[in-house]
């Protein structure tokens, strides 16, 4: 799947470096690839995505340096719309960036590779979502639930305090509701490994990055916005 000479690539000497654009186009459509089997999946679940990749170019918006990339796969169009309608025209103007929504994403930079789920600041709504569920009994007991169906992730709050997923209790969920701020805090829900692992997989690694994202769909249903979600979104 990726090479040693993949990793190079992200290497500070050519994160800037227009010349290597045409391999970094390269990694982007083993990227889409594996984006797209990973919708494929959670299509048999009956849940739709959509998916977007991080530039493969130095851009402004990089800093123009290519640090890493990354394939992001986040709630469809049709959902987004339903969002969109409840939030309305200025609070929802932006779901189409996979930023704005939980999504889940499978990165490769110089060091190594991770995937998993992740909720931005921005995704506060996403984030309110499974606060209101860590508040009550139900919903913990839920979550906790969902954890044990994931091993292998590590949960980071505010991109610090790693801890292992499956090892999260009812009591965990209900302390976490007690101090995040949906629009402040981001969470993380990833898995990660070093770069000579990756090479040794080969082939392999793909299929156990998406078999472990698969593993998420419980936790995804969970910290994903819609019509019928606990107390909706508040603000």
């Amino acid at each position: 799947m990726f090479f040693p000479a993949d990793f190079d690539l992200y290497e500070p000497r050519l994160q800037g470096d227009q010349e290597w654009n045409q391999r970094r186009l390269d990694v982007r459509k083993r990227l889409q690839a594996l984006g797209d089997q990973l919708k494929a999946a959670y299509a048999e679940l009956g849940i739709g995505l959509d998916r977007r990749e991080s530039l493969h170019n130095p851009h402004a918006t990089n800093g123009k340096r290519v640090r890493r990339q990354r394939t992001m796969v986040f709630r469809d169009k049709k959902s987004r719309k339903g969002l969109q309608n409840f939030l309305g025209k200025e609070l929802g103007k932006d779901l189409d960036s996979a930023r704005n929504n939980v999504h889940f994403q499978i990165c490769i930079d110089q060091q190594s590779c991770w995937w998993g789920l992740r909720i931005e600041e921005s995704a506060w709504y996403d984030l309110n979502v499974l606060v209101k569920r860590a508040e009550e009994s139900d919903g913990q007991k839920a979550l906790a639930e969902a954890c044990q169906a994931a091993p292998g992730f590590e949960l980071e709050l505010n991109r610090g305090g790693a801890r292992p997923l499956e090892k999260m209790t009812t009591r965990d969920w209900r302390d976490f509701a007690g101090v995040v701020q949906p629009g402040q805090s981001s969470l993380e829900v990833v898995a990660r490994m070093p770069k000579h692992a990756v090479v040794e997989a080969g082939e392999d690694w793909a299929d156990g990055v998406i078999a472990d994202l698969e593993r998420l769909a419980p936790f995804y249903r969970l910290a994903c916005w819609s019509s019928d979600s606990p107390s909706g979104v508040s603000w």
